[in-house]
Protein backbone atom coordinates (compact mmCIF):
# COMPACT_ATOMS: atom_id res chain seq x y z
CA UNK A 1 0.00 0.00 0.00
CA UNK A 2 3.00 2.02 0.91
CA UNK A 3 5.71 3.33 -1.29
CA UNK A 4 8.74 3.73 1.40
CA UNK A 5 11.25 5.25 -1.01
CA UNK A 6 12.83 8.61 0.37
CA UNK A 7 12.66 10.55 -3.16
CA UNK A 8 15.39 13.40 -4.10
CA UNK A 9 12.47 16.69 -4.08
CA UNK A 10 11.69 15.62 -0.11
CA UNK A 11 15.28 17.16 0.69
CA UNK A 12 13.24 19.99 -1.23
CA UNK A 13 10.88 20.22 1.02
CA UNK A 14 13.08 20.15 4.01
CA UNK A 15 15.46 23.00 3.02
CA UNK A 16 11.87 25.22 2.44
CA UNK A 17 10.25 25.19 5.60
CA UNK A 18 13.80 27.18 7.44
CA UNK A 19 13.73 29.15 3.87
CA UNK A 20 10.17 30.37 4.57
CA UNK A 21 11.01 31.54 8.01
CA UNK A 22 13.82 33.43 6.50
CA UNK A 23 12.44 34.64 3.25
CA UNK A 24 8.89 35.83 5.04
CA UNK A 25 11.15 38.57 6.89
CA UNK A 26 12.07 40.18 3.06
CA UNK A 27 8.64 39.85 1.54
CA UNK A 28 5.88 42.67 1.68
CA UNK A 29 3.21 41.60 3.77
CA UNK A 30 1.24 42.15 0.43
CA UNK A 31 2.65 39.44 -1.21
CA UNK A 32 0.15 36.82 0.56
CA UNK A 33 -2.82 39.40 0.00
CA UNK A 34 -6.23 38.19 -1.83
CA UNK A 35 -5.71 37.33 -5.63
CA UNK A 36 -1.80 38.39 -4.60
CA UNK A 37 1.08 36.27 -6.62
CA UNK A 38 1.26 33.54 -4.01
CA UNK A 39 -2.68 33.07 -3.77
CA UNK A 40 -2.48 32.89 -8.16
CA UNK A 41 0.11 30.31 -7.84
CA UNK A 42 -1.84 27.87 -5.51
CA UNK A 43 -4.69 28.41 -7.74
CA UNK A 44 -2.10 27.17 -10.40
CA UNK A 45 -1.18 24.19 -8.48
CA UNK A 46 -5.05 23.71 -7.96
CA UNK A 47 -5.99 24.09 -11.47
CA UNK A 48 -3.11 20.94 -12.37
CA UNK A 49 -4.96 18.87 -9.63
CA UNK A 50 -8.21 19.18 -12.00
CA UNK A 51 -6.44 18.24 -14.65
CA UNK A 52 -5.01 15.02 -13.04
CA UNK A 53 -7.92 13.56 -11.77
CA UNK A 54 -9.38 14.06 -15.57
CA UNK A 55 -6.65 12.48 -16.94
CA UNK A 56 -7.37 9.72 -14.25
CA UNK A 57 -11.13 9.44 -15.11
CA UNK A 58 -10.90 9.78 -18.90
CA UNK A 59 -7.73 6.59 -18.58
CA UNK A 60 -8.83 4.39 -16.03
CA UNK A 61 -10.69 1.17 -17.40
CA UNK A 62 -12.03 0.45 -14.18
CA UNK A 63 -15.83 1.72 -13.95
CA UNK A 64 -15.73 2.00 -10.38
CA UNK A 65 -12.31 4.00 -10.40
CA UNK A 66 -14.03 7.10 -12.48
CA UNK A 67 -15.93 7.58 -9.42
CA UNK A 68 -12.97 8.26 -7.25
CA UNK A 69 -11.23 10.40 -9.69
CA UNK A 70 -14.49 12.09 -10.32
CA UNK A 71 -14.29 12.71 -6.44
CA UNK A 72 -10.60 13.85 -6.62
CA UNK A 73 -11.58 16.65 -9.66
CA UNK A 74 -14.25 17.94 -7.31
CA UNK A 75 -12.20 17.67 -4.66
CA UNK A 76 -9.57 20.05 -6.26
CA UNK A 77 -12.53 21.94 -7.31
CA UNK A 78 -13.89 22.59 -4.12
CA UNK A 79 -10.44 23.57 -2.64
CA UNK A 80 -9.67 26.10 -5.75
CA UNK A 81 -13.81 27.57 -5.00
CA UNK A 82 -12.26 28.00 -1.59
CA UNK A 83 -9.10 29.85 -2.11
CA UNK A 84 -11.00 32.14 -4.10
CA UNK A 85 -13.65 32.43 -1.13
CA UNK A 86 -16.65 31.53 -3.06
CA UNK A 87 -15.98 34.14 -5.84
CA UNK A 88 -15.42 36.97 -3.61
CA UNK A 89 -12.16 37.61 -3.74
CA UNK A 90 -12.73 38.29 -7.42
CA UNK A 91 -14.97 41.34 -6.19
CA UNK A 92 -12.30 42.74 -3.72
CA UNK A 93 -13.45 46.31 -2.78
CA UNK A 94 -11.36 49.70 -3.45
CA UNK A 95 -10.04 49.20 0.85
CA UNK A 96 -9.00 46.09 -0.13
CA UNK A 97 -11.88 44.06 1.59
CA UNK A 98 -14.25 41.39 0.15
CA UNK A 99 -17.81 42.00 -0.43
CA UNK A 100 -20.32 40.56 2.50
CA UNK A 101 -22.33 37.76 1.59
CA UNK A 102 -25.76 39.78 1.65
CA UNK A 103 -24.12 42.21 -0.96
CA UNK A 104 -24.05 39.37 -3.64
CA UNK A 105 -27.51 39.18 -4.35
CA UNK A 106 -28.95 35.67 -5.08
CA UNK A 107 -25.20 33.98 -5.29
CA UNK A 108 -24.84 35.11 -1.49
CA UNK A 109 -28.13 33.40 -0.91
CA UNK A 110 -27.31 30.04 -2.86
CA UNK A 111 -23.19 29.73 -2.19
CA UNK A 112 -23.33 27.88 0.75
CA UNK A 113 -26.34 25.66 0.52
CA UNK A 114 -24.34 24.49 -3.16
CA UNK A 115 -21.08 24.07 -1.27
CA UNK A 116 -22.89 21.79 1.17
CA UNK A 117 -24.16 19.58 -1.93
CA UNK A 118 -20.77 19.84 -3.72
CA UNK A 119 -19.88 17.91 -0.35
CA UNK A 120 -22.74 15.78 -0.06
CA UNK A 121 -21.89 15.13 -4.04
CA UNK A 122 -17.74 14.01 -3.23
CA UNK A 123 -18.62 11.76 -0.63
CA UNK A 124 -21.59 10.14 -2.73
CA UNK A 125 -18.94 9.61 -5.21
CA UNK A 126 -15.99 8.39 -2.98
CA UNK A 127 -18.83 5.81 -1.40
CA UNK A 128 -19.85 4.92 -4.92
CA UNK A 129 -16.77 4.71 -5.86
CA UNK A 130 -15.43 1.98 -2.82
CA UNK A 131 -12.91 4.35 -2.00
CA UNK A 132 -11.40 1.65 0.24
CA UNK A 133 -11.02 -0.84 -2.18
CA UNK A 134 -9.38 1.76 -4.66
CA UNK A 135 -6.48 2.20 -1.66
CA UNK A 136 -5.91 -1.58 -1.74
CA UNK A 137 -5.05 -1.10 -5.64
CA UNK A 138 -2.68 1.78 -5.45
CA UNK A 139 0.73 2.46 -3.67
CA UNK A 140 0.87 6.08 -1.79
CA UNK A 141 4.57 7.51 -1.44
CA UNK A 142 4.39 7.64 2.31
CA UNK A 143 6.68 10.20 3.07
CA UNK A 144 4.79 12.28 0.59
CA UNK A 145 1.90 11.43 2.76
CA UNK A 146 3.77 12.49 5.82
CA UNK A 147 4.58 15.68 4.56
CA UNK A 148 1.63 16.82 3.54
CA UNK A 149 0.41 16.04 7.36
CA UNK A 150 3.31 18.20 8.15
CA UNK A 151 2.35 21.03 5.45
CA UNK A 152 -1.25 20.66 7.19
CA UNK A 153 -0.45 20.89 10.50
CA UNK A 154 2.26 24.09 9.54
CA UNK A 155 -0.62 25.67 7.51
CA UNK A 156 -2.91 25.24 10.89
CA UNK A 157 -0.56 26.62 13.48
CA UNK A 158 -0.16 29.75 11.27
CA UNK A 159 -3.31 30.42 10.62
CA UNK A 160 -4.97 29.66 14.13
CA UNK A 161 -2.09 29.96 16.92
CA UNK A 162 0.05 32.77 17.82
CA UNK A 163 3.14 31.41 17.81
CA UNK A 164 6.60 33.48 18.25
CA UNK A 165 8.07 31.78 14.97
CA UNK A 166 4.29 31.69 13.19
CA UNK A 167 3.30 35.16 12.03
CA UNK A 168 1.29 36.38 9.71
CA UNK A 169 -0.51 35.58 6.46
CA UNK A 170 2.71 34.84 4.96
CA UNK A 171 3.89 32.07 7.10
CA UNK A 172 0.43 30.22 6.27
CA UNK A 173 0.26 31.17 2.81
CA UNK A 174 3.73 29.69 1.69
CA UNK A 175 2.82 26.39 3.84
CA UNK A 176 -0.05 26.23 1.59
CA UNK A 177 2.20 26.06 -1.54
CA UNK A 178 4.19 23.42 -0.38
CA UNK A 179 0.77 21.75 1.20
CA UNK A 180 -0.62 21.61 -2.52
CA UNK A 181 2.34 20.41 -3.91
CA UNK A 182 2.41 17.69 -1.86
CA UNK A 183 -1.30 16.51 -2.90
CA UNK A 184 -0.53 17.16 -6.05
CA UNK A 185 2.56 14.45 -5.40
CA UNK A 186 0.32 11.98 -3.78
CA UNK A 187 -2.37 12.63 -6.90
CA UNK A 188 0.46 12.63 -9.57
CA UNK A 189 2.39 9.29 -7.99
CA UNK A 190 -1.16 7.16 -7.57
CA UNK A 191 -2.27 8.42 -11.66
CA UNK A 192 0.83 6.86 -12.76
CA UNK A 193 1.03 3.72 -10.98
CA UNK A 194 -2.56 3.11 -10.76
CA UNK A 195 -3.17 -0.75 -10.71
CA UNK A 196 -6.39 -1.35 -13.33
CA UNK A 197 -8.71 -4.02 -11.89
Amino acid sequence: MFDKRFYPHLWLLIIYIPFVFIVKEFLPQNAARENGPIENFQLVLLAVGIYLCWQGMKKTRGSMDKYIWQAGMLFYILVFGRELSWGRALLMQSDGTMPKWRELGIWGDIAHPLIGLLIALLLFLFWRGRFLRFLKTVKIPMWDLIFLILFIVLVDISEHYNCSIFHGEIDEELFECAMYFEMLRVTGFVFKNKKQV
